[in-house]
Parts: C-alpha cells; sequence; structure tokens
C-alpha cells in the first residue's frame, strides 16, 4: 500500500491524487478544518478516482468514526494511540456486532436501502481497516498490548509527534527517536501486525522495503504541492529560470556590463551523476556526501533523497545540512570537533560520529550523557599502509589524522567502557583522488583484512566499516573519467568476502559527486608579455578558485570568444602560443592554468571545466576585496 495524507479541503485534489497512482488517501480530519459536507465529497472523489479513502479522525471520538464511515470511509486512522483502550474503543464503533457495536442505518452505505443491511453488515467489517498511529512515548511501554488489540489491522509510525513527546522536538532522526520506531515495527512483526512507515526522504523507502515493509505512508500533498511550486518557479536565490546551461550562462554574463565572473552549477546533471554511482553500489553499499567539497545548500538539497546521507566535517557544514536537508542522516566527523560541535551532534540526532582520539571519545562520552543518550562511534584509524599513489595522503604516514595503529587497544577499550558510547565499527579514509578502480578494490580488501584482524583481537564485531571517499577525478585527462562501474563490478564481488555482520559498507565522496556538474568562467581583462612569455590576467583568480593553486596542476579551461570590443581600443592576443592564465591578485601564486592556445584574446572568456568541487569553498574570498563571482544555479 502507498498512500498519501491530504489535508486541503478539496474533492478535485483527491481525484488528482488518486490519478497519480496512490492506493489510499488519508483525508485529515484531525489537523485540518474540514466540513462533513466537504468530507462527503472528498469521499466521493476518492470513489471515483480510485483510490481508498481513509479518515484520520480527531482524537478518538467514536461518534466521528461512525459517522466517517457512514459517509464512505474505508479506513480510520487514529492519531495518539496511547494505551489499549483506545483502539478498542474506535474497534467498537466501526465494526458491527460481534466484532464491535457501530450503529446501524440506511444510508449511502447501503444505497440508501437498495442493498440488504444483513447483507451489509456481513461484508462491511472485513471491509474498514483500522490503523493505530504511534505518536507518545507513553505508548512505546505498553506497545504490545496495543499491536495484540482484536480488530486492529495496521501500526503507523508517527515519528514526528513521538520527537516531541520524546524531548527531542522535530528531530525525526535523533537516536531516541529512531528506536522508538524500530521497537514499534518490532512490535509489530513479533505479532504479525502490519506496520506502516512513513519515509521522510526516498532513502527511506529503500531502507524500509529491505525490510520488508510494504505499507509506506508517502508524505503529505501540501509539502509536496510547495516543493513543486518552488521547483517549478525556481525563485531560491542564484537559481536561473531562463538559462539552461552554462553556454547559455555565459553569453548572459557576456552581454551585461561587468566582466563575466561566476560560477555556475548545473543540479540536474549532478543528481543524473549522483543517480548513477548509487545506483551502481552493490548491497551494503552506502554513498554518502561528502559536503566540504562545496557546501552550498542548493547542491545539498540536490542531492537529498539520492545519496544516502551526508558526511559532515564541523558545526557549520552540520548546520547547512540541518536546513537544507532536515530529514537526511548524517556522519558527523573532523579531526578535532569540539565539545560545541559534538553536543550539537547528538542534539540533532546524528546517525554516527567519526572520532580520531581518545580525547575526542571523551568529549563524545560527556555529549552523549549530558543528553542522555547514546552515540554511535567509529574509529578513525591511520593505518600503516601499504596505499596507492594518490594526490593527498592521510594515511601510511604521519598526519594529523585518525588513530596511530598502536593507539588502537586503548581507543577500543574507551569506546566500549564509556558511558554515552557504542562501538559501531571503524572509520578507514587513507587517501584523496585515487584514479585507479583496481588499486582502490586492493585497498578496500586491506581493510577487510585489517578490521576482521582487529574483531579477533579486540572480540568486537563491526556493524559499519566506512572506507571513505578517495574517488578521484582526473583533471589533466577529464574525457577518461574514473571508471566507476567497473570499480562496482569489482566491489561486489570483494563485498561477498565481507562479514556478514558487517550491515554496511559506507562511501563518503565529495570531489567525485560534484566536481564536474559546475564551471568557473572569467573573463580576460589584460593579455601581456614579460621575459618572452605570455600571460592572461583574469576578472577573477585563486581567491575564487583555489584548487589549481593549492594542487599545483594547471586546470583544463576552454576559451569563449567574444566579439564585442571598445572601438579605440588596443585588444592584445596570444595565437598559437603557451600561454599562463592568472587572476587580478598581487601574488605570482594567483595562477590557474598553464596551456598552448589558439587565440586568447582581452575580452575572450575561459572557461575552467570540472570545477564544481573545492572551488569557491576553500578559497580566500576576500583577499584584496575584489568582488565576489556571481553564483548561478541550474535547475533540477
Amino acid at each position: 500500500m502507498e498512500g498519501l495524507f491530504v489535508a486541503t479541503p478539496s474533492p478535485a485534489l483527491v481525484e488528482m491524487v488518486g490519478a497519480a497512482g496512490y492506493d489510499v488517501v488519508i483525508l485529515d480530519a484531525e489537523h485540518a478544518l474540514v466540513s462533513p459536507e466537504t468530507l462527503q465529497d472528498m469521499i466521493r472523489a476518492a470513489e471515483v478516482s480510485g483510490v481508498a479513502p481513509w479518515v484520520r479522525v480527531p482524537e478518538h471520538d467514536p461518534g466521528f468514526v461512525l459517522r466517517a464511515l457512514d459517509g464512505g470511509a474505508t479506513g480510520i486512522v487514529v492519531p495518539h494511540v496511547r494505551c489499549r483502550a483506545d483502539v478498542e474503543a474506535v474497534v467498537r464503533a466501526a465494526r458491527y456486532a460481534p466484532e464491535g457495536m457501530r450503529s446501524l442505518n440506511s444510508g449511502r452505505m447501503v444505497g440508501h436501502g437498495r442493498v440488504d443491511l444483513a447483507t451489509h453488515v456481513v461484508t462491511a467489517n472485513a471491509r474498514v481497516t483500522i490503523v493505530a498511529m504511534i505518536e507518545d512515548a507513553e505508548a512505546l511501554a505498553v506497545i504490545d498490548e496495543i499491536v495484540t488489540t482484536p480488530g486492529l489491522d495496521m501500526v503507523l509510525e508517527g515519528a514526528a509527534d513521538l520527537s516531541q513527546s520524546l524531548g527531542v522536538p522535530w528531530r525525526t532522526r535523533h537516536p531516541l527517536v529512531r528506536r522508538a520506531v524500530e521497537d514499534v515495527h518490532a512490535a509489530c512483526e513479533r505479532h504479525g501486525v502490519r506496520f506502516c512507515a512513513l519515509p521522510r526522504v526516498p532513502a527511506d523507502v529503500h531502507r524500509w522495503r529491505a525490510r520488508g515493509v510494504r505499507d509506506l505512508v508517502l508524505g503529505e500533498e501540501r509539502s509536496l504541492a510547495v516543493r513543486a511550486f518552488r521547483s517549478r518557479v525556481s525563485e531560491v536565490r542564484g537559481h536561473s529560470r531562463e538559462l539552461r546551461s552554462h553556454g547559455e550562462v555565459i553569453e548572459h554574463a557576456v552581454a551585461a556590463p561587468e566582466p563575466v565572473c561566476l560560477f555556475s552549477y548545473d543540479l540536474a546533471a549532478l543528481q543524473d551523476h549522483a543517480r548513477a554511482v548509487v545506483g551502481a553500489l552493490p548491497e551494503r553499499c552506502r554513498m554518502f556526501y561528502a559536503v566540504k567539497a562545496n557546501s552550498d545548500e542548493r547542491v545539498i538539497a540536490a542531492l537529498d533523497g539520492i545519496v544516502a546521507g551526508f558526511e559532515v566535517a564541523s558545526g557549520g557544514e552540520l548546520a547547512v545540512v540541518g536546513e537544507a536537508a532536515p530529514d537526511a542522516a548524517v556522519l558527523l566527523g573532523g579531526p578535532v570537533p569540539t565539545d560545541a560541535e559534538l553536543a550539537a551532534g547528538v542534539a540533532a540526532g546524528v546517525t554516527r560520529v567519526h572520532i580520531e582520539s581518545l580525547l575526542g571519545l571523551h568529549r563524545l562520552s560527556a555529549a552523549a550523557t549530558a543528553q542522555d543518550t547514546t552515540a554511535d562511534v567509529l574509529l578513525r584509524v591511520n593505518l600503516a599502509g601499504p596505499f596507492p599513489a594518490a594526490t593527498l595522503a592521510m594515511a601510511g604516514r604521519p598526519t594529523q589524522f585518525g588513530f596511530d595503529e598502536a593507539d588502537l587497544p586503548a581507543a577500543v577499550h574507551a569506546a566500549t567502557a564509556l558511558p554515552g558510547l557504542r562501538l559501531a565499527g571503524f572509520h578507514l579514509h587513507s587517501l584523496s583522488n585515487n584514479l585507479s578502480p583496481t588499486t582502490h578494490l586492493a585497498m578496500l580488501g586491506h581493510y577487510r583484512d585489517v578490521v576482521v584482524g582487529w574483531e579477533e583481537r579486540f572480540g568486537v564485531r563491526a556493524e559499519v566499516v566506512n572506507v571513505g571517499g578517495g574517488i578521484g577525478v582526473d583533471y589533466a585527462a577529464l574525457d577518461t573519467p574514473f571508471d566507476w562501474p567497473a570499480f562496482c563490478r569489482g566491489l561486489a564481488d570483494l563485498v561477498e568476502t565481507f562479514p556478514p555482520h558487517w550491515r554496511e559498507i559506507d562511501f563518503e565522496c565529495g570531489r567525485f559527486l560534484v566536481a564536474r556538474c559546475g564551471v568557473y568562467a572569467a573573463e580576460v581583462l589584460d593579455v601581456k608579455r614579460t621575459h618572452g612569455h605570455a600571460y592572461a590576467l583574469l576578472r577573477g583568480g585563486t581567491h575564487h578558485f583555489r584548487l589549481p593553486a593549492s594542487w599545483q596542476h594547471s586546470h583544463p579551461f576552454h576559451v569563449v570568444p567574444v566579439e564585442a570590443w571598445p572601438e579605440g581600443r588596443p585588444r592584445p592576443e596570444v595565437v598559437d602560443e603557451e600561454v599562463t592564465v592568472c587572476g587580478e591578485l598581487c601574488t605570482p601564486k594567483d595562477t590557474l592554468a598553464r596551456a598552448p592556445v589558439a587565440r586568447l584574446r582581452a575580452g575572450d572568456v575561459v572557461v575552467f571545466e570540472a570545477a564544481g568541487a573545492y572551488g569557491w569553498d576553500i578559497s580566500h574570498h576576500d583577499f584584496l576585496r575584489h568582488p565576489h563571482p556571481q553564483r548561478v544555479f541550474l535547475g533540477p
């Protein structure tokens, strides 16, 4: 069953829900002011459009239950069920004897007398579905009594109100709330009662279906409509309604009076790429987005529901994910989170925390116990290696990252002994920008061997192994990307060798997901020569796009010729020779590329490709106080 809450008092809207293919429409008479006449028409609209009309009644009002059923409702959703008696009262009102004491009448349910009452009574009890919503902490203590109430057909989780009842208002992913929902599901499983989930992001749908849950309420029509309206008008700051490609963005900027200086991000292309990446992963493997690569809220919102969640490394990143993707799963890491950041993560209900030192474990323990909860922790370890060659190495040599393997015994002891902590597994992020699927698979095989050895040595079982990111982008050969399909085929075979109790193998990629969705474009302000070498000076530079200087590479670019030029001014150019492309800063390190060009003139636009990751976010924006670039987001 796939259902949808509808709170707008509109029969036409109910018809649209039926036309969209939902199985059930839950007409909300608890939170919406719906007149009896309008509710009756909404039920008729459901019947016409082929969707089952259920009604969420106010509290446990037997009189309202009777009127809804006599009006044609085929299901009753009971909010705030706190005890068995709440369900018994509704069953009594909703079913005829001997199962209940529903009052008889000869209204529309019997065709105003065309159907014999005795015949109607025989079929009506089986036709009605009674659903209990669990939204209160007191219900959890008696959940087995509730789900075994005779006449109850289904239980629907209510994580939003549960969060408030549990003292963590509106944090639907807080560990307390998640455990409560899991307890409700487990009780339904024990007693053979249908459990209905209320997934908040697509990843939740996949998670529940993987566990055999087939009854889902897929949100409410008002929030879905608002999201659709926002997407359609694209009025969110920085989005473009008219422009549909990077080329159009640049052409539009060329026509403006100011020199061209902009980032353009194609969010639709980003989503397509992310779906392909996630879709290729084998069972047990999950892809999280490393927010550090591009922390803009529009990028995060575009990836929400496609990736399994987000990896954050600071309180600031935690906050932006909370705004852009409030229901998403979050992994909190970073080399040295503060007490305040850990407390904020615990309060926000992060899924897991990656800890890199003994002091960090004590800090997390204090944060969790102060909030009377338990935090799942992964220990990040700086392995000895050897590792493949890559642009950056975080392990296999002295760095500030992770536990030294020699300190692992003390770390495991602390993670299993300190209050408020639960050791869930290990985190092994050893390098960045690996370009070889073969060597990356070999590294993951090495991870398997060392973690299995730790399990045997320390008597622990890892539920989760986080293998980090490190999947690369070859900026020198963008036409030959990392072969992700081949990597995933090899990964599927490798995962078969992982212990079955490793229920999750997490990736946390950043660059690989977002690099190619963006370009950085800057106008050539001047072309000059010194000591026999040509230089093109841009309106822009490393204060906007620091990646080339950070990695000391020549970033790939192409030239967009611009014919317009002020009459009477000289127009310097280079033709068929190497040029160094520089920015407007007072330092020789403000260099973005060095490459031969066929022709490059003052007034042309240089477009740096694959600039969606580690560009604007890592740059020293206000050095010399030049204006910031325009940032344009296309779609989705």
